[in-house]
């Protein structure tokens, strides 16, 4: 077999990163952050001296809350501050051998891999296309020599069919082991993976090739773009709007002394490097556990922010949740396990960076269910933690949240979102967030009970291309209707909340986003896709649960809705929400016919300023 050969190099003086800001851009940005940093540093300053703290195990809580919500930006904005992107022609020794990989898993159809393999041979470098399969059937080797693609297979390898990783059975890292073992560390230098449905552009891998010129980058990571079907799946969007900034800006910061994350569709490896760290990595994170070995072995690596490949977003709500759960599992097992042994070898930068990745999994579901538990924790104990009015708090916090949403709109004008055009309000990356966390818990949950009996969850991999789906599980929206029962509950049920009364406001608001997401899950799911109907009782059943949930929900509003108001709305100096009306008491005559409560917004003026 002859393997094509870089026949170029050029002039190295070039650098191989640039800066992302420079100039007036750098300026912009300072000025941007020092007024947010100002907008935070007015909130923290009235929230340390200016509000009375009641109780202490709950102003702790409410205080951690809005510690992660207030000052997690500050890593992303000393992080993107000196983003990187790779720069100039290609580089690389001449003479280097180059290898393109896709995997197929059986559970992915040749048709979607055909596509991918198209564009691959489309590249402007030359190299050799390779398909990794588990199982090639005739058809798919006849397409292969056809057009010029090698094939790797662990058909019948009882070696690469093992339980644990790499070489385990039934997915692409196992593939990938046997590909690399019998032909990329000898025959290639560099190589190139992707998933079955991640198409690269033309000159994608021109611009994973760049980086390499360094020989000190034993990878280079890409934006994993996943909207092929976007048009098709608010699952597809949601993860598409919410992780455009990661996949762009944050990847583009790490390129300044931190190690950009290898994201598993699709990434590039020095395989000698590969070699030297034992092969792909751990654990269904394969890419982030990769990530890890390469940097503890001392290599570093760079981030592609311009090698463009489109894949599959999750295609039903059932895939995404799978596939949230599934890396959180595998993250924070990667903590547990891998973490302790490789993280002494690395400085103190990518210590940081590399915890702070593995623990956002579980900070980002803990704080996200305390977001949900608070106001049924103070309904039920009847204390307010910390005694200040809605409107003063709504002053000090909004002007920093304005500020994060104002840098967020002039990151996106960068051109470093990936997609460039990112969204960043959308109802589709609302209803995400609400989603994640449960299946976010549920898998760092599992990944501490693996840890501690030494089980593991098997792994499920999520389907490419078109068929009927079936219905959602009732396990897949158990979590929701949960968080519904256990917000309102507190607000039927709780009689004596005078002083607690306006977080009734609060727990109707989580109830009725979480009713929300469940009506949206379930009528997207069947305008999405062709459900196929096991059992006449699913919908009737599912129907009168989700009414049982409404009627709760509304009843509650009804009857509580506006004494959360009212006392939300104390406090307020230029604008009233309500006129209090009185009349006699008398035989017969008490309790709340005596006062009633007019909702009537308005201005206040001198005239009515004694009104309430």
């Amino acid at each position: 077999m002859s393997t094509p050969r870089i026949a170029l190099s050029v002039d190295r003086e070039e650098p191989l990163m640039v800066p992302v800001f420079t100039g007036r851009k750098r300026v912009e940005y300072i000025v941007g952050a020092v007024l947010w940093a100002m907008a935070v540093a007015f909130f923290w300053q009235w929230w340390v001296f200016g509000a009375t703290h009641t109780n202490m195990v709950g102003s702790i809580l409410v205080t951690a809350l809005l510690a992660w919500v207030t000052l997690l930006p500050v890593y992303f904005i000393t992080i993107f501050f000196n983003a990187r992107r790779p720069h100039g022609r290609l580089r690389i020794s001449a003479g280097s051998r180059v290898a393109m990989v896709v995997t197929k898993a059986p559970s992915e159809p040749f048709e979607v891999v055909a596509e991918t393999l198209r564009a691959m041979l489309a590249q402007n470098v030359p190299h050799d296309t390779w398909l990794a399969d588990e199982d090639p059937s005739p058809a798919t080797l006849a397409w292969c020599r056809e057009h010029g693609v090698f094939v790797s297979t662990r058909k019948n390898r009882a070696d690469y069919h093992r339980q644990s990783w790499p070489r385990r059975t039934r997915c692409k890292e196992g593939n990938l082991a046997f590909f690399y073992d019998h032909y990329g560390y000898d025959q290639y230098d560099f190589v190139s993976q992707l998933d079955a449905d991640h198409v690269p552009e033309p000159d994608y891998l021109y611009n994973m090739l760049r980086p390499f010129a360094d020989p000190t980058i034993g990878y280079v990571s890409a934006p994993s773009i996943c909207d092929r079907n976007a048009h098709e799946s608010w699952s597809a969007r949601g993860r598409l709007y919410i992780e455009a900034s990661m996949h762009g800006s944050l990847q583009a910061g790490y390129n300044n002394g931190f190690a950009p994350v290898c994201i598993g569709s699709h990434y590039a490896v020095r395989t000698a490097a590969l070699k030297e760290i034992g092969g792909l990595g751990p654990e269904l994170a394969e890419d982030h556990s990769t990530t890890l070995f390469m940097n503890a072995y001392g290599w570093r690596g760079a981030h592609a922010l311009d090698a463009i490949a489109h894949g599959d977003g999750p295609r039903t709500f059932a895939d995404l949740v799978t596939q949230e759960f599934q890396w959180s599992r595998s993250l924070v097992t990667i903590l547990l396990q891998y973490s302790p042994k490789l993280i002494g070898h690395l400085p103190l930068r990518l210590k940081v960076q590399f915890l702070f990745s593995q623990f956002w999994y579980p900070l980002y579901a803990f704080f996200l269910a305390l977001t949900f538990l608070l106001p049924v924790i103070v309904l039920v104990k009847g204390d307010n933690f910390v005694n200040v009015t809605y409107p003063e708090f709504l002053l000090h916090f909004m002007p920093q949240s304005l500020m994060i949403l104002l840098l967020a709109f002039w990151w996106r004008s960068s051109r470093t979102f990936r997609p460039i055009d990112g969204k960043i309000f959308s109802w589709e990356a609302m209803l995400f967030l609400l989603a994640r966390w449960p299946w976010v818990l549920a898998g760092t949950f599992a990944a501490f009970r693996d840890w501690m009996t030494g089980s593991f969850v098997d792994f499920r991999v999520t389907p490419k291309g078109t068929s009927e789906v079936d219905p959602l599980p009732f396990r897949v929206l158990a979590p929701y209707a949960f968080v519904v029962l256990i917000s309102i509950l507190p607000v039927v049920f709780v009689q004596d909340a005078y002083q607690t009364r306006g977080f009734f406001v609060f727990a109707i608001i989580n109830a009725c986003f979480y009713l929300l997401l469940i009506f949206i899950i379930l009528l997207q799911h069947g305008r999405e896709n062709n459900v196929r109907m096991k059992s006449r009782a699913y919908r009737p059943a599912l129907a009168s649960s989700f009414m049982a949930l409404f009627m709760v929900t509304s009843f509650a509003t009804v009857e509580r809705g506006r004494d959360g108001i009212e006392a939300l709305a104390w406090g307020t100096k230029s604008f009233s929400l309500f006129d209090d009306r009185f009349s006699i008491a008398g035989a017969g005559v008490g309790g709340r016919a005596v006062h009633k409560t007019i909702f009537n917004p308005r201005w206040r003026t001198p005239s009515n300023s004694n009104q309430r």
